[in-house]
């Protein structure tokens, strides 16, 4: 068993030589260290995967969740690729490169690459693929893509991004996620129904061979000369929605499953246990997002004091308690060796039931909103409880999951418990979402808006960039709108005969990409 904390992540303004390299070690990408190196690879296995979410559709434009977007990696080759230390590197760009002023950004592409409908990948398949995105009715990546403004098609493996001025550096790490799915041109004309029934429009390791939404895909092998020598090892996989933590645990430990992960306290004390007594493996990881307290300045909580006096009231490591030590407390918006966070920051609001005292003067009222039936409803309790004993008049206010995020970006809630705050890969993109974009966090601080301008531009380099986030960061946290508290553990669960379970991409978002998982005899 390993627990394994974050690498540092990359943007990729790095040099052709080296991106060279990274795609001669096995295609660009994302195959970490094999989980069991001994045995020969079966290519005849199927993988038996049990996921906690359910797959909606399977168009890479119409996703609306992590968990959807999590299915569609072994279909869809992205232009970039995320790794298990959550480095951007190759995928169907080889390189990339922004212009000097920051007016476009460049792509290289692979030229030995075919859809699995036979219709070759190029740079006129990506501004098809941008043009789909940017105006396919429903399309969830809009606003991802809203940075380019037009495309060049510069020639077969070259294709030019013009980008609004000063904008568009998250970009390199936005085209690893399904906002950089490319599906083939042919199948984009014919206006085939991608949602239920891709075909062979990816020009992924495998293709689609039954799909039950909400319920199950089946995968088969796609081609056995794929481009990528570290994916595609399987003859197939098979992928089940699952909610049932224990249901999924038991499962792998049966042998009725391959792969599973977990991350609620009692299944990870378990399988840690299930380790130590089998050849079951278990690989830990900590999340990038962070249990916390979202806040919005309505009401009482419009008072900085009394915001300042809830951050106060919270004892991390109670909280932690309750998941058994598996929720490390953690008080930044970064993991601590990701690029863009702040080793030597400290956070101001610290647990101190005095001062919290003070700062809530007579009886503020506080309404905490949670999911109900998740692992947010044992913290909401304990910090209605740590709130109650300062002085504030905290009550509880249990609310559907599907209703929890979009009524508290609506403004409905005042305030939330929840584990959904998760840091993208690039600063540009959490800024968007969290700081200025619909969570609010920024509180609306002109200096604090000045500065992710200024952090945004592409010309910066990366050590500036930093600087400035660490700025804006503690600027952040002072408005005390958002109240991290602890990272939650998320464990990989997996029989002796699967290979490459380690360093998986995406682990640390709960969620998966599993292409270039294989099995031995």
């Amino acid at each position: 068993m390993k627990i394994r904390k974050q690498g540092t992540a990359k943007v990729v303004g790095a040099s052709a030589a080296a991106l060279m390299l990274l795609s001669a070690c096995g295609g660009g990408a994302t195959g970490g260290s094999t989980s069991n190196s001994s045995g020969e690879i079966d290519r005849d296995a199927v993988l038996r995967v049990t996921t906690a979410a359910p797959s909606r559709n399977l168009d890479p434009y119409l996703q609306t969740s992590y968990s959807g977007v999590s299915y569609m990696t072994p279909i869809f080759d992205r232009l970039t690729m995320i790794d298990g230390d959550d480095n951007v590197v190759p995928g169907l760009a080889a390189s990339w490169e922004f212009a000097p002023d920051g007016s476009y950004l460049e792509l290289a592409l692979r030229d030995d690459v075919t859809f699995n409908d036979g219709t070759p990948f190029d740079a006129a398949a990506v501004a098809a693929n941008i043009q789909r995105g940017k105006t396919l009715p429903g399309s969830t990546v809009v606003k991802s893509l809203s940075d380019i403004t037009t495309v060049d098609v510069v020639d077969p493996t070259t294709v030019r991004l013009n980008l609004a001025p000063g904008s568009g550096v998250e970009l390199p790490s936005v085209f690893g996620t399904n906002v950089g799915m490319m599906i083939s041109p042919k199948t984009i004309e014919a206006g085939t129904d991608i949602q239920n029934d891709p075909g062979k429009s990816g020009s992924g390791p495998y293709v689609v061979s039954a799909y039950i939404p909400q319920e199950s895909l089946t995968l088969t092998r796609a081609d056995e000369d794929y481009w990528d020598e570290n994916a595609g090892r399987l003859k197939g996989i098979e992928i089940v929605g699952m909610p049932d933590a224990s249901t999924r645990l038991n499962g792998v430990r049966t042998g009725a499953t391959d792969l599973t992960w977990v991350s609620s306290a009692n299944e990870i004390v378990e399988a840690q246990s299930l380790a130590k007594q089998s050849s079951l493996g278990v690989e830990e990881v900590e999340f990038r997002n962070v249990l916390g307290l979202m806040m919005r300045a309505q009401g009482d909580l419009t008072d900085p004091a009394v915001r300042q006096a809830a951050a106060r009231a919270i004892d991390p490591a109670a909280i932690s308690a309750l998941f058994s030590d598996t929720c490390t407390p953690y008080q930044q918006m970064y993991p601590e060796s990701s690029w863009p966070a702040d080793g030597s920051y400290e956070y101001p609001f610290t647990y101190d039931e005095a001062e919290a005292k003070k700062l809530a003067g007579g009886s503020p009222t506080i309404a905490l909103t949670f999911a109900a039936g998740t692992n947010t409803e044992k913290p909401a309790n304990v910090i209605q409880s740590q709130l109650s004993q300062v002085g504030f008049n905290a009550t509880l206010n249990p609310a559907p999951i599907t209703q929890t995020e979009p009524r508290f970006i609506a403004g409905d809630f005042e305030a939330m418990v929840t584990n959904s705050f998760s840091p993208k890969i690039d600063p540009e993109e959490t800024v968007e979402t969290y700081v200025t974009g619909a969570y609010g966090f920024g509180n609306g601080n002109a200096e604090i808006a000045a500065k992710a301008k200024q952090a945004a531009d592409p010309t910066l380099a990366q050590d500036d960039r930093a600087a400035l986030y660490k700025e804006i960061w503690a600027m952040v946290l002072s408005e005390a709108l958002f109240v991290p508290i602890c990272h939650q553990m998320n464990a990989t669960i997996y029989s002796d005969k699967v290979v490459d379970a380690e360093n998986m991409p995406w682990a640390n978002t709960g969620t998966f990409d599993i292409r270039t998982v294989a099995m031995v005899k």
